[in-house]
Order: C-alpha cells, then sequence, then structure tokens
C-alpha cells in the first residue's frame, strides 16, 4: 500500500511539472487558379486528413473559390467539408495586390478599396464552398503582405485568427498573440526552427525532423503549413504571370509545370507519415481555430481596483499587461479614459494604434486632474490614437495622457507631474522580426510600390499587442 502511494504521489508530481503539450494546426494556402488540374492536390490532402482524423485550415483565394464552380470540381468541394476554410484576398499576387492597394496616406480610402475586395472575396468562397459567413474564422496573405489595414477590415469582418506572417509576431516567449484585433497564429517555417511542409518534397529525414520537434514542442502553439498545388507544381504560378507586373492577359494564364507523378505520391506518403508522427507525440495535441475559439477565456474587465497593477507594469515597461490579466496599453489607454470620465468598468474589445507616432513633452510638465478628466471626455476610442492629446493648454503624448491619467485615478491627486518618456514603446524588444521590416523592393511587389506607409504604420499599431493566455 506504501509503495502504491509513493507511486501515486510520484505520477502526480510528474503531472505537475510535465510541460504542457503544444497545440498543432495544420493550415494550406490554397491559391492556385491557373489550371484545373492543379486543386487535385486539394482532395488528396483534404482526404489524407479526412483519413487521419485531422481537421485542416484551408486559406482560400477568392477567385480560385469561383473557379473550382467554373470548372465543375465538385470533388474538390466534397472533400473539403470536414475541414476548415478561410480567406487570402480575392486575387493572391495578381496586380494591384492588397499591399500595393492600400500603400496609402489615407487610411479611410485604403480600407474601403481592401473591402471592396475581401468582401467580394468572401463571397465567392462561401457561395462556392456552401459555407455561412461564421465559418470562417481565418485569414491569410499573400507573400510578405502585412497590411495593417487588412487586419484591421478581417477582424471588422468577423475574422479572429491570422495565419501566416513568418517572424513578424513572434517574440520568443509567448505561442501567440493579438494585434490589430486579431489573434495571430504564426507559420512554422525553415529558419526559425520550424517546419515547413513542403520541406517534404525535396527529402525525408528523421533525425532533421525529430531535432526540430524537440525545439517546437517548447511553444505553446504550433502552425504547420504548405501550398496544396506545389504536391504537383515544380514552382509557383507568381513568376510566370504576375512578378512585377501582370506579365499575361487576364484569365489567359500559364499553369505551372507538374512534377513527376512518382514525386507527388511520394510527398503524400511521407505528409501523411508526418501527421501520424505528430499525432502520436505525447507533447502535442492536433487542434483547430474552431477549438480555440471555444478554449478562449473571456476578456477580464478592467475596474479601478486594477489601476495600481497596470501603472506598476507600465512603470517597468511600455509593454502588454500580463497580471492580473491579459491586457494591451490601448486596453489601459482605453480604460484609463472610461475611469476618468467616470464609467466604472472598461470591458476590452475593439483596440487601436497609431496612424502617426505620438510625440510627448521635451521638459517636466505639470497638469491638473480637472483638465485630464475634460481631456478624457473628448477623446475618440474608436478610431486610431491621436499623435498628441490637448490637456489645458499643454499637448501631451499618448503615453503621457495614459500616465498622468493612471497617477491621478491611484492617488486621487489635483495635480500631476509628467515627465519626457517613451511613447510608443520598444519594438525591437516585443516584436524583434517587426522592427527593421519593409515590404519595399520584395516579393512579387510592382516596381513602383513604395512601402511609404505599411510597414512603419504596422509598428505604429504596438499599442494593440496582447498575449492569448
Amino acid at each position: 500500500m506504501k509503495k502504491l502511494l509513493t507511486v501515486g504521489l510520484a505520477l502526480a508530481a510528474f503531472a505537475c511539472t510535465a510541460q504542457p503539450v503544444t497545440k498543432a494546426l495544420f493550415f494550406f494556402d490554397t491559391e492556385e487558379y491557373t489550371d484545373p488540374s492543379n486543386s487535385d492536390p486539394i482532395v488528396s490532402i483534404a482526404n489524407l486528413l479526412t483519413e487521419e482524423g485531422v481537421r485542416g485550415h484551408f486559406a482560400f483565394v477568392g477567385y480560385l473559390a469561383k473557379k473550382l464552380v467554373d470548372w465543375r470540381r465538385t470533388d474538390v468541394i466534397d472533400a473539403l467539408k470536414p475541414h476548415l476554410i478561410g480567406t487570402q484576398t480575392l486575387y493572391h499576387s495578381l496586380h494591384p495586390n492588397i499591399n500595393e492597394k492600400t500603400d496609402i496616406a489615407d487610411f479611410d480610402e485604403a480600407y474601403r478599396r481592401a473591402a471592396a475586395d475581401e468582401w467580394q472575396s468572401l463571397g465567392m468562397i462561401l457561395a462556392a464552398l456552401g459555407r455561412e459567413r461564421e465559418d470562417v474564422l481565418a485569414s491569410v496573405m499573400p507573400g510578405p503582405s502585412h497590411s495593417y489595414v487588412a487586419f484591421y477590415l478581417y477582424a471588422d469582418m468577423g475574422i479572429r485568427f491570422f495565419g501566416g506572417c513568418g517572424n513578424l509576431f513572434r517574440d520568443g516567449r509567448h505561442g501567440e498573440l493579438w494585434y490589430c484585433n486579431q489573434r495571430h497564429l504564426p507559420y512554422s517555417a525553415e529558419g526559425d526552427d520550424g517546419i515547413h511542409l513542403e520541406t517534404f518534397l525535396r527529402s525525408w529525414d528523421e533525425k532533421w525532423i525529430a531535432e526540430h520537434l524537440d525545439k517546437i514542442a517548447k511553444l505553446d502553439r504550433v502552425t504547420f503549413y504548405m501550398h496544396p498545388h506545389m504536391a504537383v507544381c515544380a514552382r509557383h504560378p507568381d513568376g510566370l504571370n504576375w512578378d512585377k507586373r501582370n506579365m499575361t492577359p487576364y484569365g489567359k494564364w500559364v499553369s505551372p509545370p507538374h512534377r513527376d507523378p512518382a514525386i507527388t505520391a511520394e510527398y503524400y506518403r511521407r505528409l501523411r507519415k508526418f501527421v501520424r508522427i505528430v499525432k502520436t507525440d505525447p507533447r502535442f495535441e492536433i487542434t483547430d481555430c474552431e477549438k480555440l475559439l471555444q478554449e478562449e477565456i473571456p476578456r477580464r474587465p478592467i475596474t479601478r481596483a486594477d489601476i495600481p497593477a497596470i501603472r506598476a507594469s507600465l512603470g517597468k515597461a511600455l509593454a502588454p499587461v500580463e497580471a492580473p490579466a491579459s491586457w494591451s496599453v490601448a486596453d489601459c489607454f482605453q480604460a484609463a479614459v472610461r475611469l476618468l470620465r467616470g464609467e466604472t468598468a472598461y470591458v476590452p474589445g475593439k483596440v487601436y494604434g497609431f496612424l502617426e507616432a505620438p510625440r510627448g513633452v521635451t521638459s517636466p510638465t505639470t497638469v491638473r486632474t480637472a483638465d485630464l478628466r475634460a481631456a478624457a471626455a473628448r477623446i475618440s476610442l474608436d478610431r486610431f490614437l491621436s499623435a498628441t492629446v490637448r490637456v489645458g493648454g499643454t499637448d501631451l503624448g499618448a503615453a503621457d495622457f495614459l500616465f498622468a491619467a493612471l497617477e491621478a485615478l491611484e492617488t486621487g491627486a489635483d495635480e500631476v507631474r509628467i515627465v519626457p518618456r517613451e511613447q510608443l514603446g520598444d519594438v525591437a524588444r516585443l516584436l524583434p522580426g517587426l522592427a527593421g521590416f519593409t515590404t519595399r523592393g520584395k516579393w512579387r511587389y510592382a516596381e513602383d510600390y513604395e512601402d511609404r506607409y505599411l510597414s512603419d504604420r504596422l509598428r505604429l499599431q504596438l499599442w494593440t499587442l496582447r498575449y492569448e493566455r
């Protein structure tokens, strides 16, 4: 009996100290619309996953969904029924693509341009695949196209998750995070200790896979991905049709050359083997966006009682608050404004960053709490935050206002002294991959594409960053 008790205690101790499982998702950027035969792998991969009891996420280019109907590819539509569907812009690489359309100063016009395409794309996907709007849980953008305009748009469309983004939204500590109101699921790819599923087209090295899985197993989440058409196509269609310009007439696109069928067959065998490896590895649990959504913890409201903890956290670093709950800096700003207005609590919801860099005070300044309250009454919380906030006769930076408001709320002082401080936060520390990011001169973008606004403004949304708990 004593021995059994000792074993039981040992197992209980192991359970308490064991590494939490890494939740794994499978995403497929489903985008090839130059030839109906290039959709064959969608059927093969979808059926393979179904047979293995795994739900994949197929992020569709809207025009491809329409072409499936034109081509009468009911086999593709049927094979996808057990799986989740996402959106991946209207035309992918066709110019002007989503970055080229939204790289303008006027956010409202950029949003209108993107919305015109993306609602049309979503309509094509829903009509072709027989889904409802709430079925589309994830969005993806082509190549390195990380338009902050599209992030906000997709969130407004009710699309909760975003897949892709490479290293932009990784910090080495959190498996996933929120940015611009979308929950980001970075793809696992070579170069960041990840595993790109297309690697198995070239080789199958179980030692290499095991070493990478050891590293990946330390994350909360991992998203494995590939492009289905690459199982049969020897290259992507972009370089043949849309490299820097629309090289072929609309609808007369050149299909990529095909692989030897033996290579394709071997790839499917390797993909199935990898899925089974992940399925049987106790460190991993295969999941999907629908399950993640069901498991989300409701957002905790911010009340006046939380102000000391928020103030202490932000005093250490202008960064997301992680205790007593997960709140972005923008959440804290909204809470401070609403509490100054006399509201009793703020339930976190939609947040915004900046369209231009916030500008703080350059010397110590004293403001009255009465003026902070008056300013709070004028602040709009359903738009991007202003670079400065007028308080009394002084222009404060957004962070200046936030810290002053928090101090006034905590201490009840009639006046608050403000000192010069950083106004945005340390992008390089919080999101290293985003710090120097630019799409200028990259990928298939048109030669006149400048990336004048998108990358800089993507960094200016840093206040929307928070972590999924």
